[in-house]
């Protein structure tokens, strides 16, 4: 049994190990050329009106879908220019003090400079801060997030990783001051943060 169970392993093996190099060879039209070396005219002419079915359906894919992320973003940017203009609810526009605290820049922590930013539910907003020491100024970028009543500051490049978090509160209608932390790209190290909610001139 052991025998028969080690000879369907190794079929196995031989198997995929075939499809692989398959995979890898060289292709016509999505056809091996061993295999395109062996058929005739109507098979290769058959072959390539499939093969530029299957990349015209592929183009007509990646075109829809560029549209839609396009017009996703339209209704986004369409979205926080109302919120921006008093369309919105309460919580819907955020206004962010940053006081004091630190950031890492220039290989250590140093000691940030006050910023102020506005920033509405669904956006994201790249931010330029810096740092001096002495005469030195240091530059670099935060990156802000606000989704779903969480104010994320710090994030990286892609999603939300490190980020620091702050969950939207009935306080803030009347401002509120927190200190924190976060694991993202400049570290931030006891910040002290003031929010608060704009209020709304005009409901949606």
């Amino acid at each position: 049994m052991d025998g028969v169970f080690r000879s369907l392993r190794w079929g196995l093996v031989l198997l995929l190990a075939g499809l692989l190099l398959t995979a890898c060879s060289p292709r016509i039209y999505g056809v091996p050329e061993e295999q395109w070396a062996q058929m005739g005219r109507e098979e290769r002419q058959a072959a390539m009106a499939h093969w530029q079915a299957v990349e015209e359906a592929r183009e007509a894919r990646r075109t829809r879908e560029a549209e839609l992320a396009a017009e996703q973003q339209r209704q986004d940017q369409l979205r926080i220019a109302r919120i921006r203009a008093g369309e919105g609810l309460p919580g819907d526009l955020l206004r962010v003090s940053i006081e004091r605290g630190q950031m890492r820049v220039g290989g250590s922590h140093r000691d940030i400079e006050p910023l102020s930013f506005t920033i509405a539910s669904g956006e994201t907003r790249e931010l330029p801060v810096q740092a001096r020491r002495g005469n030195r100024i240091y530059r670099a970028t935060l990156r802000v997030m606000y989704e779903d009543g969480t104010l994320l500051l710090d994030t990286p490049g892609f999603g939300d990783r490190g980020a620091a978090r702050l969950v939207y509160g009935p306080g803030w209608d009347r401002g509120t001051r927190q200190r924190l932390s976060s694991d993202g790209p400049l570290r931030l190290r006891d910040v002290t943060v003031y929010v608060e909610a704009v209020r709304m001139s005009r409901r949606r």
